[in-house]
């Protein structure tokens, strides 16, 4: 990071007052998520603004790596931000190296709109959702004869709307990122992986002795997690 900054926040701000989400633009079986593509086309406007970025891989140990943001203005000022990665990503499958790359992608996203300052999501995306069916015209009243001396009504139990409680699954390259990000962040940073887990036991109602990676299997426990990991301090 430079000694003093005063050009680059200025710029930073400009593009901020402009730019303030990525939106979801990769599609799963279930629902959609930021890729990495989407996330570079979220910052790319920022160029205008003299600002410009670099990714770089840095090895510190046999078992850990680091990624660093550099967020760079044109006038030589720059800030840093710093991701802790584990180089073997355990409980993976398939190819180790396959395992490490999906690492990679999922933590440049984040380490993308984190330097920029810019969200994962999209409040106005579901504007451009399929517009919903327009109710049906309710049937005409009928008159009905009442008995005089009725049969109470047996009381009915409520009816459970099957489809609107089945949460959509995460795609599975996304899970597989989720899970080795958050080995990351259990190597790097245990007391910030002792927040997390808490916090996400509270949030979804895990016992204690519910192992949270089996847990992570629907949609809405990856947004919650990735609002947890962008309200992280950077390093």
């Amino acid at each position: 990071m430079s000694e003093k900054l005063t050009k680059l926040p200025a710029a930073l701000a400009k593009f901020q007052a402009q730019h303030h989400a990525a939106g979801r633009d990769g599609k799963g079986n279930y629902g959609t998520y930021t890729t990495l593509a989407g996330a570079l086309a979220a910052v790319q406007p920022a160029c205008a603004y003299g600002l410009s970025h670099t990714q770089i891989i840095q090895p510190i140990s046999d078992d850990l790596m680091v990624l660093r943001t550099i967020l760079m203005h044109e006038s030589g000022e720059s800030i840093t931000s710093d991701l802790p990665l584990p180089i073997r990503q355990e409980g993976g499958r398939g190819n180790a190296m396959q395992a490490l790359g999906s690492a990679l992608t999922y933590a440049r996203r984040y380490g993308l709109l984190a330097v920029y300052g810019i969200a994962g999501d999209d409040d106005d995306g579901d504007a451009a959702a399929p517009a919903a069916k327009p109710a049906a015209k309710p049937a005409p009243a009928r008159t009905v004869k009442a008995s005089p001396t009725p049969a109470p009504a047996a009381p009915q139990p409520p009816k459970q709307d099957v489809e609107s409680s089945v949460e959509p699954p995460l795609v599975k390259d996304e899970r597989d990122e989720i899970l080795a990000v958050l080995g990351s962040l259990k190597s790097s940073n245990p007391t910030a992986f002792t927040q997390f887990e808490a916090q996400f036991r509270e949030a979804f109602n895990l016992t204690g002795a519910a192992k949270i990676a089996p847990a992570i299997q629907e949609k809405r426990h990856g947004d919650w997690i990735q609002t947890f990991l962008a309200s992280l301090p950077e390093a």
